[in-house]
């Protein structure tokens, strides 16, 4: 902290380090007539003999001391680089924090310091408005915090011609917390996109990163609108994929932050089977024909009622799709699209899935189940989620060869609007050891029966032993490489 205010501005997420069992947090202050050590003390009420003590809690940088009458720029950015340095090399921090908008001498001077540990250490700095949201910072291990900056999410908007629904969508994006991250946005546009829609497309500003627009010369129909609306560039590149009837919660992005780094970038963690997070709880078994209503806070309760959960099921009403399995399911698809449903196949017994027609999430779904992957859902009181559904009129709802009839209340659901960690068991995400886990027909199924279920159908691309062997793939192509035992 530079100042009296940033001190002030850190101490919530500071007290959260302090007090969260395993962790170590300090702080470090300019000093001198920047940010005086007694003064940093009595802004977090902690008595100022701790900037005496041998057992610091607050380190004392002496800016001011090192400058002398000085107030040239250069000696703020050198004493802060040096000072910070040393510490960094005695202490190894996971993270160095700062926020978002402080002196950018002083921001320099952290990025090159935390640039010099060979062991990692990333400087992550906070917008004011994000420190009380990221409390949840200080339960990942230390072990994953290093990897805060390596993720890159992008939001990738599907539409057409609901410029209104589309509104409502951006406002909601808007709103969000990003936490100085940057987001890329794509708006990817069938051929028969309207006036108005281009017209809100091309004015919409978006200051968390750059903006892209694609439009289709021929249209191309849902199935290649979704699937062909993102493609990783690195394996640490993420799409999130939305429908333009789609509104997000304010802590959508937050959500996807934490789960990423808690079950994803924690190397302690091997977690394969986990291809994307959803954004969105169902409220019914939507692959069986009865589609009976579904509430995972009651069928969780014996657990807990608000615990996380894995499902076999993708999600297409707001979720992140990871790189790896995204690239794969770009090749399943391409080997196994089929215009007529029936034609294909992957025939999952009793599911409502094998009739679907013009469905991406159809072939999603077969490859899933195929390979025992499952996708996090979130799990909130009254079903509230970082994304709903508002089921209006498209290219499934309210198509002609859709025999289906969809009631809106069967599929909308409240956006949370506070902070989802007070619902969490012990206010934070459980270990992915914890997590339970569904078949696509939300029956508690293993990870390990799940992959079963999937080489026992042996429908998959390459012929494997159908009672211990699934698809191995080569993750940077998508392509199908061996059989593998699981």
């Amino acid at each position: 902290a530079h100042s009296i205010d940033e001190v002030k501005a850190l101490g919530p997420l500071l007290e959260k380090f302090r007090t969260t069992v395993g962790k170590k947090a300090y702080l470090a202050v300019s000093g001198g007539k920047f940010c005086p050590c007694e003064d940093a003390a009595s802004a977090l009420n902690w008595p100022k003999v701790v900037c005496k003590e041998r057992r610091f809690k607050i380190f004392d940088l002496e800016v001011g001391a090192i400058l002398g009458v000085s107030n040239s720029e250069v000696p703020v950015l050198q004493a802060v680089y040096s000072s910070m340095k040393g510490l960094i090399k005695i202490h190894n921090p996971s993270v160095v924090i700062t926020l978002a908008d402080a002196d950018p001498n002083v921001k320099k001077a952290l990025k090159m310091a935390t640039e010099t540990n060979p062991n990692g250490t990333a400087l992550v700095l906070l917008p004011r408005a994000s420190i009380s949201k990221v409390l949840w910072m200080a339960d990942l291990r230390s072990t994953a915090l290093p990897n805060w900056n390596k993720m890159r999410v992008s939001v990738n908007i599907i539409t057409q011609n609901r410029a209104q629904s589309l509104l409502r969508l951006l406002r909601s994006l808007s709103n969000a917390y990003y936490l100085g991250d940057e987001i890329p946005i794509s708006f990817n546009m069938d051929s028969k996109v309207d006036e108005e829609t281009i017209r809100v497309v091309t004015t919409f500003d978006w200051p968390h990163g750059p903006k892209t627009l694609r439009r289709r010369i021929i249209q191309g129909g849902l199935i290649r609108a979704v699937s062909e609306s993102w493609y990783p560039a690195s394996d640490d590149d993420f799409g999130l994929l939305l429908e333009d009837d789609i509104e997000v919660s304010p802590y959508y992005y937050l959500w996807i932050k934490y789960a990423l780094l808690a079950y994803h970038y924690d190397p302690q963690i091997s977690f394969p089977e986990l291809s994307s997070i959803s954004l969105y709880t169902p409220k019914i078994v939507e692959v069986v024909k009865e589609r009976p209503k579904w509430n995972p806070t009651e069928f969780f309760k014996q657990i807990h009622p608000h615990t996380p959960y894995l499902h076999q099921l993708p999600c297409s009403w707001g979720a992140v799709f990871f790189p790896k399995q995204w690239r794969e399911f770009y090749v399943y698809m391409n080997m196994r699209f089929t215009e007529n449903a029936k034609a294909n196949p992957v025939q999952i017994p009793k599911s409502r899935t094998n009739g679907w027609q013009a469905s991406w999430k159809k072939f999603l779904i077969d490859m899933m189940y195929l390979r025992g992957y499952v996708t996090l859902y979130p799990n909130f009181p009254n079903q509230q989620s970082f994304s709903t559904n508002h089921m209006e009129p498209g290219a499934h709802i309210a198509a002609k060869d859709n025999v289906v009839k969809h009631d809106k209340t069967d599929f909308e659901v409240p956006l949370l609007k506070d902070d989802f960690r007070n619902f969490l068991p012990s206010q934070k995400l459980p270990p992915a050891s914890k997590l339970p886990s569904l078949n696509l027909f939300n029956i508690p199924v293993s990870l390990k029966g799940l992959k079963a279920a999937g080489a026992k159908l042996g429908q998959d691309v390459l012929r494997c032993n159908n009672v211990s062997e699934i698809v191995a793939v080569d993750h940077q192509t998508g392509l199908p490489a061996r059989c593998m035992r699981f």
